[in-house]
């Protein structure tokens, strides 16, 4: 955790902010790869994960720049920082965390789509496509061409690689089943809503594994009718606790007084993760891929369950 002091607060579409954080003394901050993103601790209590603007894999940055949307439905995060925050406000926020990496060696014809807030990954993913000299490109969508971010700054990129689809102006939604076949992609990186995301899954279930990658917002809906008991074991003191069909293993470590570190409670962010040493895990985050789940090392206790009896981590 650290110290950062609001250097700017801007309007950069309806309804969205950009937000500039520096290191207190003028002190460098720590470098990120585009895709990462920070957990910004905000004065009501509240944490919430914002995507990095400006990072561009270096070893150190003089500031980080997030951009953050108003929601309609906002818990309260997006809320206070649209009403409340000022340049000159000092928070807290987390080192950079990478759950979306952009792999421009093994991924040479990327197709980016960012749809609202979900830009501002996608913003730094193509800036950095462009330096790294591979075919790409980008749709950025949102409602209205009044509620796109970063619209000057991606055409600047490359205006033959940029197209922008705003629903209200076209008549509706981006027609995703003919974007994902116009071109041989060998990858999509995607961000935005839920629906998106899902009819981006549907239209690509058959792509091979590791080559659609998304972040979301907010995770979807888990059926927990078949929740069963397990018994989850902490190696380091060999504690067992008891895990109802009820609370999520993070849940039952607050009630017996342990401890933990988490932010979205949500399988979203990773900040809870811990090593799964012994059991089969049922993962229910969006924050392994397919290859991390295999590989039963790594387990996300926020949302995750047992697929059996009984789990030992490493705590």
């Amino acid at each position: 955790m650290r110290q950062v002091n609001v250097s700017r607060v801007q309007a950069i579409a309806r309804d969205v902010l950009l937000v500039e954080l520096r290191a207190e003394a003028g002190q460098v901050l720590p470098g990120a790869t585009p895709g990462a993103h920070i957990d910004l601790h905000l004065p009501n209590g509240l944490v919430r994960q914002y995507s990095l603007t400006n990072a561009r894999g270096q070893t150190s940055q003089d500031c980080y720049q997030i951009a953050i949307g108003r929601d309609a439905h906002s818990r309260g995060g997006s809320a206070w920082v649209h009403d409340k925050l000022r340049v000159g406000s000092s928070l807290t926020i987390s080192e950079p965390r990478n759950l979306f990496e952009l792999d421009t060696v093994a991924h040479r014809k990327v197709l980016f789509i960012g749809a609202g807030i979900g830009i501002t990954p996608i913003y730094a993913m193509a800036a950095a496509a462009a330096r790294a000299d591979i075919d790409w490109a980008l749709v950025a969508c949102a409602r209205s061409a009044s509620r796109m971010a970063f619209a000057e700054e991606l055409q600047a990129l490359d205006r033959q690689r940029v197209r922008f689809h705003f629903d209200l102006e076209q008549g509706g939604p981006l027609d995703l089943p003919a974007l994902v076949k116009a071109d041989a992609w060998d990858s999509i990186y995607a961000c935005g809503p839920a629906g998106l995301l899902d009819a981006i899954e549907v239209q690509t279930a058959d792509w091979p594994a590791g080559t659609v990658r998304m972040e979301r917002f907010k995770a979807p809906e888990q059926d927990v009718s078949a929740n069963t008991v397990f018994e989850l074991v902490l190696s380091k003191s060999g504690r067992s606790i008891q895990v109802s069909a009820t609370e999520s293993p993070l849940e039952a470590l607050e009630r017996c007084g342990v401890e933990h570190p988490y932010a979205c409670r949500e399988g979203l962010c990773g900040t809870c993760e811990v090593q799964l040493v012994e059991g089969q895990a049922q993962h229910r985050d969006n924050v392994l891929d397919a290859q991390d789940k295999a590989a039963g090392h790594r387990f996300i206790p926020c949302v995750s369950r047992c697929g059996g009896d009984r789990l030992v981590i490493n705590l």
